[in-house]
């Protein structure tokens, strides 16, 4: 009988939502927008963006025959290569044995182990968290993807789809830490990205469909599921004290104390909110199933009401970035509606909210104005070394602008609080050219990509990542996305998740 119930409710969902479009479709607003935007799209077809936005560039179409690229795989290969000859040396030892064969089981389920470990890394309290678990566990995934591939000799670890930019992205990473000016405070960070590029290979190499895809995204979305809803719990079970540290109280006038969840900061956990909303969104859209669907949709207002409530006003300047980048890349010839919806909902949004929003940009917020003077010092810096950077990490940046006295403000140094920045100050040029590079490479290959996916789930999974990288970058230009190494992981699993999509996407198209 719920069943029923629960398809008449949907049916009757379906049919209201299907008459308003009818309704919009035939009123005069809809045939103006209409117009509007095929006017648009025929300017924009053809166009020197089109080509500047869609087309792969000449470095990245020489990566499939770089011999960089295939030194490095070949060097990444020689684990799996032993454990493949071991295998065939002792084949018939492995086929009889009832361990090895539930190892080489669980092997080929790697993807499952990721997206469970995801799950787990966020629902672990600051307090009992420690930064090598993320290390640790995918580590073990990589190894469960190697048990997977001993007993096939064609099976490679590929640089391929992980593409350029991120691979000298995390040289750049390896080679801050000898060029540090401190390098005993950079080693420590090399175990955060190291564990960050574990997850990036492990996602693409472990990846073959769609239905692998939705399996990771649940798991990043129980994770999301947890974190979102303890910080609805703690806001409006518990409560939170309005904390001085984190809202200036004469410009932010009674305003709720803002939620954090199980993490140290609630910018932190708005950050983490922003990379997940785009996948659940790809998570309703791609599922197969109503009751996924369903699933997926009620997480989603969870993490949106509990990002409201964290009052993170770059994750949500980021936020709307993902929204429209989404709709631009699903059906661009609804971004006027966006548009129109957008602004018509600002009324409705409750006045703390509306108000927080009022203050972006608001000098007079000493949270705002405390950026400058460390934008300055970063700059001060970045001009004796340019090149180098003052090394990995936030505490050989500190420490560099502490003994050369380059900062001139009153609240404490911790981060340039500009996540591209902070990369140069850590990584050096190669380091920022290549993070961006990263990005945009990212968002274009999925804009290539989903013209023709025929998959629908692969489809909405590569939009929502690159959606979510989208605004990253955006939420990056006023804030440190990394400060916490548990979200620069969230961040870096993200970007893994969206590569394997664009894989997928590009393996469908070929089949057609």
């Amino acid at each position: 009988m719920s069943i029923v119930k629960e398809s008449l409710l949907i049916r009757l969902l379906l049919s209201l939502w299907q008459g308003l479009c009818r309704a919009y479709q035939e009123s005069g607003l809809g045939r103006l927008i209409s117009r509007f935007t095929v006017w648009l799209s025929a300017r924009w077809e053809g166009s020197f963006l089109v080509h500047l936005f869609y087309d792969e560039s000449r470095f990245s179409r020489s990566w499939d025959y770089c011999l960089l690229r295939r030194v490095s795989e070949w060097v990444l290969n020689l684990p799996l290569r032993l454990v493949q000859w071991v295998y065939q040396k002792l084949r018939r030892l492995f086929e009889e044995s009832f361990f090895a064969s539930l190892a080489l089981e669980v092997g080929r389920e790697s993807f499952l182990a990721a997206g469970w470990f995801v799950a787990l890394i966020l629902v672990i309290p600051s307090k009992y968290w420690n930064n090598a678990y993320s290390l640790i566990l995918f580590a073990f995934v990589l190894a469960l993807i190697l048990i997977g591939g001993m007993d096939e000799p064609a099976f490679r670890l590929s640089l391929k789809p992980v593409g350029p930019y991120v691979v000298l992205f995390f040289a750049a990473v390896a080679a801050a830490v000898p060029l540090s000016n401190y390098p005993r405070l950079s080693l420590r960070f090399l175990n955060y990205h190291i564990a960050c590029f574990l997850a990036v290979l492990a996602l693409v190499s472990a990846v073959e469909n769609s239905r692998q895809l939705l399996r990771l995204a649940g798991g990043l979305a129980m994770g999301i599921l947890a974190a979102a809803g303890y910080g609805i719990y703690q806001g409006v079970v518990i409560g939170v004290e309005v904390n001085a540290s984190f809202v200036d109280l004469t410009v932010n006038a009674n305003m709720p104390g803002r939620v954090y969840s199980y993490f140290e900061n609630p910018n932190a956990l708005g950050e983490l909110l922003l990379f997940g909303l785009p996948i659940l969104v790809a998570l309703v859209f791609g599922s197969r199933r109503w009751l996924s669907k369903l699933c997926a949709g009620g997480i989603f207002c969870v993490a949106l009401l509990c990002i409201g409530m964290t009052y993170c006003r770059a994750s949500w300047v980021g936020l709307v970035a993902a929204a429209l980048v989404y709709v631009f890349f699903w059906n661009r010839k609804l971004l006027p509606l966006c548009f129109a919806a957008g602004f018509a909902a600002i009324p409705l949004l409750p006045a703390s909210i509306l108000n927080r929003i009022l203050t972006i940009g608001n000098l007079s917020d000493s949270s705002t104005a405390s950026r400058f003077p460390q934008y300055a010092a970063a700059l001060r810096l970045l001009a004796g070394e340019p090149v180098t950077g003052a090394g990995l990490g936030v505490d050989a940046v500190r420490q560099t602008v502490r003994i050369k006295t380059l900062y001139q403000g009153y609240a404490p140094f911790v981060h340039a609080h500009n996540t591209f920045l902070q990369v140069w100050l850590e990584c050096g040029l190669l380091g920022l050219v290549t993070f961006v590079g990263a990005i945009l490479s990212a968002v274009k290959a999925t804009a290539r990509c989903v013209k023709h996916c025929p998959d629908v789930a692969a489809k909405h999974m590569a939009i929502g990542g690159a959606s979510a990288l989208a605004g990253a970058a955006v939420c990056g230009l006023a804030d440190y996305l990394w400060t916490y190494p548990r979200i620069m992981f969230v961040f870096w699993f993200v970007f893994g998740l969206t590569l394997a999509a664009i894989k997928v996407c590009n393996l469908e198209a070929k089949r057609v």
